[in-house]
């Protein structure tokens, strides 16, 4: 759960499995007050939670939409989202190894949702997940994601050479890392497979703002 939220004072196994699963739910709610803020309708239909890892988003996704389904790269993640799973008539997880969506339907949300997660993506898989996004939605729907974008002198640092610093420094332990995409590039992915972006706000990235800057963006798919 801590890799998942890295929040400080629960370093070290102190995350409860209650008080975990209830921030998916405030950043659910939170998510879907700024969408309805923003005069965007969403049908609850179908959801797809991109980098569910333990369904913490799913879960809270279900309490609004009729089906969700979690989709992350981590096979001991998505196992251990089922066994933590409340609400299995409604909430599927599906492992993915492939460097994009292709096993999913085109035109099969009515929401896709995705904070944390395309961070720690490398950015050409990124480009593919973000082309996705738009893909799968339905005529009308709607995709709420976050990535980061570089600046500073981190600008200057090839991803490469990032991931070599990174292994040299954790000596061949497990480290998270963060990638960033240009919001040039987020905006090419998006409009080339006929998504609009509605809004696109960035701010500083918490514990890295030397770093990256969060982008938050909002798409929608044309109406039929």
């Amino acid at each position: 759960m801590w890799v998942i939220l890295t929040d400080p004072t629960k370093k070290g196994n102190k995350w409860s499995r209650d008080d975990f699963f209830a921030t998916g739910r405030q950043d659910v709610e939170t998510s879907l007050q700024k969408l309805q803020g923003m005069g965007i309708q969403i049908s609850f239909g179908r959801a797809l939670d991109f980098g569910c890892g333990l369904g913490r988003l799913s879960q809270g996704l279900a309490s609004h939409f009729a089906f969700v389904d979690g989709v992350d790269v981590s096979a001991s993640m998505i196992e251990q989202a089922k066994t933590l799973n409340n609400q299995p008539p409604k909430v599927t997880y599906h492992l993915n190894v492939h460097g994009d969506l292709s096993n999913f339907a085109s035109g099969s949300y009515d929401f896709v949702f995705s904070i944390i997660s395309l961070q720690h993506t490398p950015t050409r898989f990124q480009r593919n997940y973000i082309s996705d996004f738009v893909r799968l939605l339905k005529p009308g729907g709607v995709a709420f994601f976050q990535t980061i974008h570089t600046h500073g002198w981190r600008r200057l640092v090839p991803d490469v050479a990032a991931d070599l610093y990174r292994k040299l420094k954790h000596k061949g332990k497990a480290f998270i890392p963060m990638y960033g995409i240009p919001i040039s590039r987020v905006r090419s992915c998006v409009e080339t497979r006929g998504g609009i972006i509605h809004t696109c706000e960035s701010s500083p990235c918490a514990g890295y703002e030397s770093r990256f800057v969060s982008d938050q963006y909002v798409v929608r798919s044309p109406a039929a």
